[in-house]
């Protein structure tokens, strides 16, 4: 069986021996890959807010069209230029 430990890390496109860091190093990659867990996260979530958000907005566009609500119509008032 093969051994999947892994022993080095690629940051801003150089790599690094795990074995070198130092702890502050390891604390501050693992706040990064958390930093990066979360924002998947939220990514997620927002994507589930947004499929619920359609869905009422297709449920309250039902709503007003049978409860036969009518829109208000918009009046726009014309300007009148004065002469000077």
């Amino acid at each position: 069986m093969a051994d999947n430990q892994v022993t080095e890390l690629n940051f801003n496109g150089e790599t690094y021996l795990i074995s070198d860091l130092t702890p502050r190093a390891v604390e501050g990659f693992n706040t990064l890959i958390k930093a990066q867990q979360k924002l998947n996260d939220l990514a997620t979530e927002v994507k589930i807010v947004q499929g619920g958000q359609t869905q009422i907005n297709a449920e309250l566009q039902q709503i007003i069209e049978e409860d036969k609500i009518k829109p208000q119509v918009k009046v726009e008032k014309e300007q009148v230029e004065e002469d000077s």
